[in-house]
């Protein structure tokens, strides 16, 4: 069912199958991959990597309510480039009328909120209803910078599929030679493109918490394939050593890389996949790639979700829902808020799911998901045989 592709290191050209799928519209293919920099939001002092809204003007300095104001007025200018996906609902019903969705999402900040610790980024059971209502209708998976095994400890759903690590390790539900689903817990891993780097990235984990032992407010996550050096609870000007720090690591090691997200920053494999390419390949993966009445979505908040916001609009094939307070560059369609605003929009596509309008109504399965399945007490969704 799952096909095996391999991630050529970045700079060159994938020697997988992915390539040959091409970037055109209406194919799906792998986009480019990005160095996410420093927003508003992610810098301690309020004023980002250039200044920004937390910044006073030479001679001016102004109040918070008159800084709110202006803030509020900046995000309503750019929600008209950017709608609200829950204003504009019926846009999006326009959009997918008759089209068979497929569901990828992040989590931190999109299925829960941010939070000062990261083991404590738990989802609630609200969202964990809505979220398994998603997947009993559409194909669903969560494609998250952290650790694989630690998103689904968080999400506790079998139904999904997952791809932790920047989408760097993924997996989906284990499939019997019948082409169904067994009643147990298990996950079958799919797909690990940077698998040869473990060795490294363990080293680089302890390297990292060695050298940042001594920077309050600092921790240190090892997500399997990747590193993460979060810097959110650091005081003053703290977070700039951990910067240096990475950065330091990173120049020591040739097939090492820096990314930015919100108050971290993280040392990654130098491989030619991201998120997007992570979305690309459960698409071709659960068959759906070559299909012209496929459309994707992905919700996200972070610079880590530009990736599959891009792929989407390159490949036309699908769009992007930022999760943002705040107005700045993104490649997505539609916008909003917060965690609580994304629970609303599942819920929405989960109710549009029950009309005709629906894709699935007509062709109600793919490679390893069945629309509403009915599987035996703790299984996933059934999983049929290839369309």
């Amino acid at each position: 069912m799952w096909r095996s592709y391999s991630a050529a290191p970045q700079g060159s050209s994938p020697g997988t199958s992915l390539s040959s799928i091409g970037p055109s519209a209406g194919v799906w293919g792998p986009s480019r991959a990005s160095f996410e920099q420093f927003g508003d939001e992610d810098s301690n002092d309020g004023k980002g990597r250039h200044g920004g809204h937390g910044a006073h003007r030479a001679g001016h300095s102004r109040s918070p309510l008159a800084e709110k104001s202006e803030q509020d007025e900046a995000y309503l200018k750019w929600q008209e480039k950017h709608p609200c996906v829950l204003t504009h609902f019926a846009s999006f019903k326009a959009a997918v009328d008759g089209k068979r969705l497929a569901v990828f999402l992040d989590y931190d900040g999109t299925l829960t909120p941010i939070v000062s610790n990261p083991d404590e980024a738990v989802m609630s059971e609200e969202m964990r209803d809505v979220v398994r209502s998603v997947a009993r209708a559409f194909p669903t998976a969560i494609i998250s910078g952290r650790g694989r095994e630690k998103v689904e400890a968080f999400v506790q759903l079998k139904e999904l599929f997952y791809a932790g690590s920047h989408g760097m390790d993924i997996a989906g539900p284990r499939v019997d030679t019948n082409g169904y689903q067994g009643c147990g817990n298990e996950f079958v891993t799919a797909f690990q493109p940077a698998a040869h780097f473990r060795p490294l990235i363990d080293d680089i984990y302890v390297q990292l918490q060695q050298r940042l032992k001594e920077v309050p407010g600092s921790s240190v996550e090892h997500n399997n394939f990747c590193v993460s050096a979060h810097f959110r609870n650091c005081p003053g000007e703290a977070w700039q050593d951990v910067i240096a720090a990475v950065e330091e690591l990173v120049a020591q090691h040739d097939d090492l890389r820096m990314t930015r997200g919100r108050k971290v920053v993280e040392v990654r494999p130098k491989v030619d996949w991201h998120k997007g390419t992570a979305l690309s390949h459960l698409v071709d993966a659960l068959g759906l790639a070559q299909e012209p009445d496929v459309v994707a979505i992905y919700v996200g908040d972070d610079h880590t979700d530009e990736d599959a916001f891009r792929t989407l609009e390159e490949t036309r094939r699908g769009f992007g829902i930022l999760v943002s307070t705040r107005a700045k560059p993104t490649r997505a369609r539609y916008t909003v808020r917060d965690p609580a605003c994304v629970k609303d929009f599942l819920s929405g596509i989960v109710e549009w799911s029950k009309s005709d309008s629906n894709g699935w109504r007509a062709r109600p399965c793919c490679n390893g998901w069945r629309m509403n399945g009915s599987p035996a007490a703790g299984a996933g969704t059934v999983a049929p045989t290839q369309q």
